[in-house]
């Protein structure tokens, strides 16, 4: 007579979790015509008059067709209560190292955008103070051109424009007219 094992033992004989033999186990159940269904307990009669009475039932299913479904690994071995463990201890090394080199890559790449803020960070404040020197001359070149303020009284004072005097009696020379101021921007282009 074939052997039958609950969801829970056949998760420890296996090494897979409760929830992988689950999924072994459902698509069988949910179709009363599927070849294997014969490898689940209860069978169809029966689960349904459980679940008339109200009773609450465990399936289980056949070694077989966990031996078909989950095939045993080659480095599983017999321990003294005789469930198969996993050898992990390889396992464990290679994702070890693996995660190590990983851990490496990941800090040589954190190093090198550190470096490579600190160049942008020097260039920044380098550009910065370019910035400044360019507005400290911007300033005092706007002084020595003496830019108003468009009131008409100029910011630093200038010399004035003198008429000129009357010509004398008799003489033959126009009077001088004063020339007016020319603006800045004339000065510039004109």
């Amino acid at each position: 007579m074939e052997s039958f094992l609950t969801v829970k033992d056949a998760a420890q004989r296996t090494g897979k979790s409760p929830s992988s033999i689950r999924r072994i186990i459902y698509p069988i159940i949910h179709d009363d015509k599927h070849p294997d269904r014969t490898h689940i307990q209860p069978s169809v009669e029966e689960a349904l008059q459980l679940r008339m009475k109200g009773d609450n039932f465990a399936w289980r299913l056949s070694e077989e067709l966990l031996r078909r479904e989950v095939p045993l690994d080659a480095g599983a071995e017999k321990n003294n209560s005789g469930s198969t463990v996993k050898s992990t201890a390889q396992g464990d090394a290679g994702l070890l190292d693996m995660l190590r080199r990983e851990l490496d890559i990941k800090n040589q790449q954190i190093t090198q955008h550190g470096q490579l803020i600190g160049k942008q960070m020097e260039l920044i404040s380098g550009l910065s103070e370019r910035l400044r020197e360019g507005n400290i001359l911007i300033g005092s070149l706007q002084q020595r051109l003496a830019l108003t303020d468009g009131r008409g009284n100029p910011a630093t004072p200038h010399t004035e424009v003198k008429p000129s005097a009357a010509p004398k009696k008799g003489s033959t020379i126009p009077p001088k007219t004063a020339k007016p101021k020319k603006g800045f921007l004339a000065r510039l282009f004109g």
